[in-house]
C-alpha cells in the first residue's frame, strides 16, 4: 500500500489557517500505480490532500486494486489497462530519478494550460495530470542551470508560468476544478473539499524606523549625504523626526493596527534580525525599542523570522538570528520569509529544515506578480536532490508592494487594477491571497505617494464577503 489509507473519513490540511479538518465521510477512490516511487506518492497527496481533498486510495499492488469491490478507481500507468478501468495516462516523470531537460508541450484544456500531452485520446485526460502538478509545484525547472538575476535568484521571466502566461492565477487549482467533471463521472459518489479563499496581510519589517533608533554614525553619514547631495527634503524630514516635530514615516505599525481592526484581519509579521551590511539595514537587535516592538507584536499575531541576505552565505548565521528571535520573544522561529526572496533551491529550504523552521513564505516572484508553483494553498515541499518530501510546509504569496511599484513601475491606480483582477482570480480559484506588503511602503517623503490609500482600498476589497 501506498501513501495514507484515507478510508470514508479522514483528515486534511487546511489551506487557509494550515490546520487538520475532518472530510466527510464518503467512498475513497482507489488509484492503482504500476511503481511505487516518493514522486507518485508526493503528487497524489498534492492532489487529494492540498488542491482538491477528497478520501483515495493509492495502491501499487494489483491484487489490491481488483479487489476493491464497487469502489470506484483510476489506473495511473503508461498504457491503457486491461480490464476497463479508467485510464489516467503516465509519461513516466514521476518514475524517474534526478532531473533532465523535459519539453512540457503546453498546451490548453478546457481553457486551462496543461503539459505533458500523452494518452493519444484513449485516456480520461489527455496529459499526465500528477506529472504536470509534480513538475510545477516542486520547481523542477529551478534544479535545472539557468540565469540568475543580480540577487542570484531564480526570475519569473525564466519560468514556464511567465512564458507561457499563466503565471497571474494558481493554474493547478484551476485546473483541478476543470478536471472535476472527468472525476466525477468516475467516482459520482465523492465530492471535493474545495479550499475555501481566504485573505490575510502580511509584512516584511526591513527597517521598523527610517530615522529613529539608528547609530549615530550612521545617522551623522546620512545627514552629511543629505547636505552634499542638497537633499533638503530628506534632511528636513529627518531633522523634524529626529526633534519629535513628526512621526517617523517607516513606523506604521499603529496605523496598520487599525485598518486590521477595522476589518478584522490577522496580520502575520516578519521580522530581519541580521547583522548590519549592505543588502540587511535593519534596526539592530540589541536595540531595546526594536525588541520591545517585536515582543509586543509576538504576544498579540503571529510572526516569523525574515531570514538575512547574509544568511544565504555565511554559516551559522541562520542558527544566530533565530536564536535571537526566541530570546526576543520567548518563542521557536516557526516560520520564515527570505530577505530580499532569496530562494535558492534545495539549499534555501534544507537550510531551514535543518533549523526546524516548519513554515516558509518565499515561494514568489520579486520582478513579477503570480504563484511561482501554480498554487495558492500552502503545500509541503519535496527535495529533488533528495527525491524525498522534507518536513517544510511551503505558503505561496501572490505579489509584493515593491513589484508593483519598483519593478513594474506602475501609479497606484494601475496597481489597482492589477490587484482587483489578481484578487478575482483567487475568489474564483480558491485558496490563499496573502500579499507581501512592507511598513515602509506608506510615506509619500520616501516615494510612495498616492499607496496608503491603495492598501487601505486593498484591505478593503480583498476581505470583503
Amino acid at each position: 500500500m501506498l501513501g495514507q489509507q484515507m478510508n470514508y473519513g479522514q483528515l486534511f490540511f487546511s489551506p487557509e489557517k494550515g490546520n487538520l479538518y475532518l472530510c466527510a465521510m464518503q467512498q475513497p477512490i482507489w488509484i492503482y500505480t504500476e511503481t511505487d516511487t516518493p514522486r507518485v506518492r508526493y503528487a497524489f497527496r498534492l492532489l487529494f490532500e492540498h488542491i482538491m481533498p477528497m478520501p483515495y486510495r493509492l495502491v501499487s499492488d494489483k491484487g489490491a486494486f481488483v479487489g476493491r469491490g464497487s469502489a470506484p478507481g483510476l489506473s495511473y500507468q503508461l498504457s491503457p489497462p486491461d480490464d476497463g478501468t479508467a485510464w489516467l495516462p503516465a509519461n513516466g516523470l514521476l518514475w524517474e530519478d534526478g532531473v533532465r531537460r523535459v519539453e512540457a508541450r503546453v498546451f490548453r484544456w478546457s481553457g486551462v494550460p496543461v503539459g505533458f500531452p500523452c494518452g493519444e485520446g484513449q485516456g480520461c485526460l489527455p496529459f499526465d495530470w500528477p506529472a504536470w502538478v509534480f513538475y510545477l509545484a516542486a520547481r523542477y525547472e529551478e534544479y535545472l542551470p539557468f540565469r540568475p538575476d543580480e540577487h542570484g535568484r531564480f526570475p519569473a521571466s525564466g519560468s514556464l508560468a511567465a512564458r507561457e502566461g499563466f503565471l497571474a492565477r494558481p493554474v493547478l487549482q484551476q485546473l483541478a476544478r476543470a478536471v472535476w467533471p472527468v472525476l466525477a463521472q468516475i467516482a459520482p459518489g465523492l465530492s471535493p473539499s474545495w479550499p475555501a479563499y481566504h485573505f490575510r496581510p502580511t509584512y516584511d519589517i526591513d527597517l521598523a524606523w527610517a530615522y529613529l533608533h539608528r547609530p549615530a554614525w550612521l545617522t551623522a553619514g546620512a545627514i552629511g549625504k543629505d547636505l552634499l547631495t542638497c537633499n533638503w527634503q530628506s534632511l528636513r524630514q529627518r531633522s523634524a523626526v529626529l526633534l519629535g516635530q513628526e512621526p517617523d514615516p517607516y513606523h506604521t505599525f499603529s496605523w496598520l493596527e487599525g485598518k486590521h481592526r477595522a476589518y478584522n484581519l490577522s496580520p502575520l509579521y516578519f521580522f530581519l534580525l541580521g547583522d548590519y551590511g549592505p543588502y540587511d539595514k535593519n534596526i539592530s537587535p540589541s536595540r531595546l525599542a526594536y525588541r520591545q516592538l517585536l515582543a509586543s507584536l509576538a504576544s498579540s499575531f503571529d510572526t516569523g523570522l525574515h531570514p538575512s541576505y547574509r544568511s544565504n552565505t555565511v554559516r551559522g548565521q541562520l542558527a544566530l538570528e533565530a536564536a535571537r528571535y526566541y530570546e526576543i520573544t520567548g518563542q521557536p522561529a516557526a516560520r520564515s520569509r527570505q530577505h530580499y526572496l532569496k530562494l535558492r533551491l534545495p539549499d534555501t529550504y534544507r537550510h531551514l529544515v535543518g533549523q526546524g523552521i516548519g513554515e516558509d513564505h518565499s515561494m514568489g516572484f520579486a520582478d513579477q506578480p503570480g504563484y511561482r508553483a501554480g498554487l495558492s494553498v500552502p503545500f509541503p515541499w519535496y527535495d529533488l536532490g533528495q527525491e524525498a518530501e522534507l518536513p517544510l510546509m511551503v505558503y505561496p504569496f501572490p505579489v509584493m508592494d515593491a513589484t508593483l511599484r519598483q519593478y513594474m513601475g506602475l501609479s497606484p491606480e494601475a496597481a489597482w487594477g492589477y490587484l482587483q483582477q489578481m484578487i478575482g482570480y483567487a475568489r474564483e480559484d480558491g485558496g490563499n491571497f496573502w500579499p507581501l506588503w512592507h511598513n515602509s511602503s506608506f510615506s509619500s517623503a520616501q516615494g510612495w505617494n498616492g499607496w496608503a490609500g491603495l492598501y487601505e482600498r486593498l484591505l478593503q476589497y480583498a476581505s470583503s464577503q
